[in-house]
C-alpha cells in the first residue's frame, strides 16, 4: 500500500477507524475528511484520525490517491455526482456500504473512466469486537479492522494494480482481503440483511396499533424490542431491501415456505415435530454463535487475489456441505437405533 493523500467522505464508526488504522502506519498518508454533519468530521479530526476537514466532499478529493465513501447507501449516488469532476486521474476509488451492485453501478455511470473503483464491505470480526452493533465515533480505533473480512466486489477489467492496492489496504489494517463475485456478495447479504429487516417490519405490522395492542404493548419487552430493532433507519434499510429485491425475493419465498409449515404443524396439533424443529434450529444457532466467537471464517475466507468465486460455487459448497450433514446425522441415529 502507497496511499500518500487519503479522501474519507463520511465519518462513521467504520470510515474512521479505517482513518486511525492508516495514520498508526509507519509512514501514514495524508488524511483529509468531509462529513455532512461538520461535528461528527471535526470530532474525528480531534480523535487524530483526519489531518484536515473539508466542508464540500469534492474538496476533500482532490489531489487524493485514495478515495473511501463512508455515506449511507441512500445518499451513495449523489456523493458520486458530487466528487466526480474533483478526482484525479488514476486514485483508487471504494466504499463501505453492505450492499454492492446498485453501487458498482452507480460508479460506472457517475465515476469517470480515468479513476478505478472497487467496491468494499469491511465485515468485523466478532471474536474481537463482539456481536454488539458498534456505534458513534467513540468506539473507533486503529485496530478495530484487525482480524476483520474485508471484502471486495471488483468490475470486469479491473487492473492488477487497483487490486493489489485494495488488498494492501485491507492487509495495513491487519484484515484479510475477500474478493468476492458482486452477484454472490448481494445474495448471500439478502439472508442475513434484508430478511431480518423484513420480518421486523412484518411483526411491527401484525401487532402496533393493530385490534388488542393497547394492552398487548403492556407486556412488550426486550424480546419484542430486539425483534423488531432491525426497524430501525428506516429509509437507508428500504433502499436496500427495494435495489437487491431479487435476491430478497428468493429467500422471502424461502422464508414464507417455513412460516407456512409452522402454521400447519401447529393447526395439526404436532407438538413433537415442532419440538424437532425448535430443538434442531437452537442448535444450529449455537453453532453459529460459537463459530462467530472463534472467528472461523477467517481461515474460509483466506486471502485470494487470483480466483473470485462463483454465486454458483459458493451454492454448490453450501448443498453438498448440507446434504453431507444430514448424512451424518442419519447414520449417527441408525447406530443409536
Amino acid at each position: 500500500m502507497d496511499f500518500k493523500r487519503v479522501a474519507i467522505v463520511g465519518a462513521d464508526c467504520i470510515s474512521v477507524s479505517i482513518a486511525l488504522g492508516l495514520k498508526a502506519q509507519k509512514e501514514p498518508a495524508e488524511i483529509i475528511g468531509y462529513d455532512a454533519k461538520a461535528v461528527a468530521a471535526d470530532m474525528a479530526r480531534a480523535q487524530g484520525a483526519f489531518d484536515r476537514v473539508e466542508r464540500e466532499p469534492g474538496r476533500a478529493c482532490r489531489g487524493a490517491d485514495l478515495v473511501i465513501v463512508a455515506v449511507p447507501l441512500p445518499a451513495i449516488r449523489e456523493t458520486f455526482v458530487a466528487i466526480a469532476p474533483h478526482l484525479q486521474p488514476g486514485c483508487l476509488v471504494t466504499d463501505t456500504a453492505r450492499l454492492k451492485a446498485p453501487v458498482l453501478h452507480w460508479a460506472k455511470e457517475l465515476l469517470p473512466e480515468s479513476v478505478f473503483f472497487i467496491g468494499g464491505h469491511p465485515v468485523l470480526n466478532p471474536a474481537i469486537v463482539g456481536s454488539d452493533p458498534l456505534e458513534g465515533l467513540e468506539k473507533a480505533s486503529a485496530d478495530l479492522l484487525r482480524g476483520a473480512l474485508y471484502c471486495f466486489t471488483t468490475p470486469t477489467g479491473t487492473s492488477g494494480a487497483a487490486i493489489d492496492a485494495s488488498a494492501g489496504l485491507a492487509q495495513a489494517l491487519e484484515a484479510h482481503p475477500f474478493f468476492v463475485d458482486v452477484t454472490e456478495h448481494d445474495g448471500l447479504q439478502a439472508g442475513v440483511e434484508g430478511l431480518p429487516d423484513l420480518l421486523a417490519i412484518a411483526l411491527l405490522q401484525a401487532t402496533v396499533d393493530t385490534p388488542g395492542w393497547q394492552e398487548m404493548r403492556k407486556f412488550a419487552g426486550f424480546r419484542f424490542a430486539t425483534a423488531t430493532e432491525a426497524a430501525n433507519d428506516a429509509r437507508e434499510r428500504c433502499t436496500a431491501i427495494f435495489l437487491n429485491r431479487e435476491n430478497i425475493l428468493r429467500r422471502l419465498n424461502a422464508l414464507l415456505g417455513e412460516l407456512v409449515r409452522l402454521r400447519d404443524l401447529l393447526t395439526q396439533d404436532d407438538a413433537e415435530l415442532l419440538e424437532e424443529i425448535f430443538v434442531a434450529t437452537a442448535e444450529g444457532r449455537a453453532r453459529w454463535l460459537k463459530e462467530q466467537e472463534q472467528g472461523m471464517w477467517i481461515k474460509e475466507r483466506a486471502t485470494n487475489t487470483g480466483h473470485i468465486p462463483t454465486a454458483g460455487e459458493q451454492i454448490r459448497q453450501m448443498f453438498l456441505g448440507d446434504i453431507a450433514t444430514r448424512r451424518k446425522r442419519g447414520a449417527d441415529r441408525s447406530r443409536k437405533e
